[in-house]
């Protein structure tokens, strides 16, 4: 889209955003490989499986705002694929594992033990 005459991309600001959207989806996207990669007998760790989770859904709902946030009006229409795209990262992090209860399985195995949230 433009502004003041131009494509937002040429504005520095939008730049910098860009540039953090992208190393945030490629550092979620890192630690769900090494969960994948570090799998023993065809399942990964709890730790990395909870880890690349619950990181990737908090990555999925920030960058998603943002870049609805960037296309304005745009990226809030059905028109564009954003809109679902914004709608589906929440979605996530309800149907993949609430991203509280993926922190719960990450404290809980670093210190070694399961916690009974039902108590």
């Amino acid at each position: 889209r433009k502004q003041f005459g131009k494509p937002i991309a040429e504005f520095q600001a939008v730049q910098i955003k860009l540039a953090e959207m992208q190393m945030k989806v490629d550092a979620a996207r890192l630690l769900i490989w090494r969960a994948a990669a570090n799998a023993e007998d065809g399942l990964p760790s709890v730790l990395e499986s909870s880890m690349g989770k619950c990181f990737a859904n908090t990555i999925a709902r920030e960058v998603t705002g943002d870049a609805v946030q960037l296309m304005g009006a745009y990226g809030y229409s059905r028109e564009f694929p954003m809109e679902r795209r914004l709608r589906d990262s929440w979605g996530w992090g309800i149907a993949g594992g609430a991203i509280d209860i993926q922190k719960t399985n990450i404290a809980g195995a670093m210190l070694g033990r399961r916690f009974d949230q039902r108590r």
